[in-house]
């Protein structure tokens, strides 16, 4: 009987006491959770070390060395040990025009945030040209497809201009639709990279709206254009799974990734909630989006972010007089700058190297 009540006690506690199941730590390898008939990625985690690194030791606010370098960079067990010495950094190609697509509601914001704004002025200092591509905020994958479109048909590029599409969030998942809702303009892009992209979907968006509804309410942005109102539906688990399959992607555009996760103390304080939620499943999230469900079928993994889906992409940091700022951080800094670059030069490099095998 002492037994019977033992054993049932032990495993009330273990399936009871907790939500957590899995512990938060790097002893995995790289994952991915993708559709059957989605080709596989490729791993380039070494090489975007090396250039990651490589920067990121001329940083001033940042640990640099080795050890600096792994508290940005999650490195997991799987991981090829970077070879010593290092190779040298690629040439800047300055022919990349690059377009950055912010995620959900970054259309909210544009007037005072943007993804990648910090890192944008670091690129253009090298002679990049650089733009935000605004996208509607609220609407869903397939109406910002068209706005892409729009975009990428009114650029003018010269016969020697590449043009790379950065996602973050929901922006990679419209740059995916218009690239299989337009594959005559898709034609024009030589690359697309994500960044903490929502391929796979969120369960957060799964489980309802209203958290993301609350969200946006308290950041005082009712003004906000709902669009066509599909936004958090393009999002969901089924809705994003269903599309990979039946929706192949271009196999002459490289795709590139690069996944963001953190554990709880590192997040931002209105994602931390989430946070939680989605540890039920994995701790290893960044807030909104579990590490596996961040790759873009048949893309190259550039690595592993240490930060939540803000710190990532968006420079709150930067802006102290904005309500939010106060209220929405938390997380520690994190080289965004260091990381756009280093996502450029690897495209650039791996282009290269391409033209050069044929």
């Amino acid at each position: 009987m002492k037994r019977t009540i033992g054993v049932s006690l032990l495993a009330a506690c273990l399936f009871g006491c907790s939500t957590q199941l899995l512990p938060y730590n790097l002893e995995v390898p790289a994952q991915t959770m993708r559709v059957v008939g989605t080709p596989d990625p490729v791993d380039g985690r070494r090489r975007f070390r090396e250039i990651f690194c490589t920067l990121l030791a001329r940083e001033n606010g940042f640990e640099t060395g080795p050890l600096g370098c792994e508290k940005q960079l999650h490195r997991l067990v799987d991981e090829a040990p970077v070879v010593n010495p290092l190779a040298p950094l690629p040439a800047h190609d300055t022919r990349y025009r690059v377009l950055i697509v912010p995620g959900l509601f970054g259309e909210c914001f544009a007037d005072s945030v943007t993804p990648f704004a910090d890192a944008s002025a670091r690129l253009q200092s090298h002679g990049y040209r650089v733009e935000p591509l605004v996208v509607s905020g609220r609407s869903s994958a397939d109406h910002n497809a068209g706005q892409i479109a729009d975009a990428v048909r009114a650029i003018d590029l010269g016969p020697e201009d590449r043009l790379l599409l950065v996602g973050h969030s929901k922006g990679a998942v419209d740059i995916l639709h218009f690239l299989a809702n337009y594959p005559d303009l898709a034609d024009r892009v030589d690359a697309v990279a994500s960044v903490a992209g929502a391929i796979n979907g969120s369960p957060i968006a799964d489980r309802m709206a209203k958290p993301y509804e609350r969200w946006l309410a308290d950041l005082g942005v009712d003004e906000c254009s709902p669009g066509d109102g599909g936004a958090l539906e393009s999002l969901r688990r089924p809705v994003r799974l269903e599309w990979l399959a039946s929706h192949p992607l271009p196999p002459d555009i490289p795709r590139f990734s690069v996944v963001g996760f953190t554990e709880k103390s590192n997040v931002a304080h209105v994602l931390r909630s989430f946070w939680k939620d989605l540890a039920r499943i994995d701790p290893r999230n960044d807030g909104l989006l579990l590490f596996f469900d961040q790759v873009i079928p048949g893309a190259t993994l550039l690595g592993y972010a240490n930060a939540d889906h803000f710190a990532v992409a968006i420079p709150f940091e930067e802006q102290s007089d904005w309500a939010v700022a106060g209220s929405a951080l938390g997380h520690a800094p994190y080289p965004r700058g260091v990381l756009l670059e280093a996502i450029v030069l690897y495209v650039a490099e791996s282009a290269n190297a391409t033209r050069a095998d044929d």
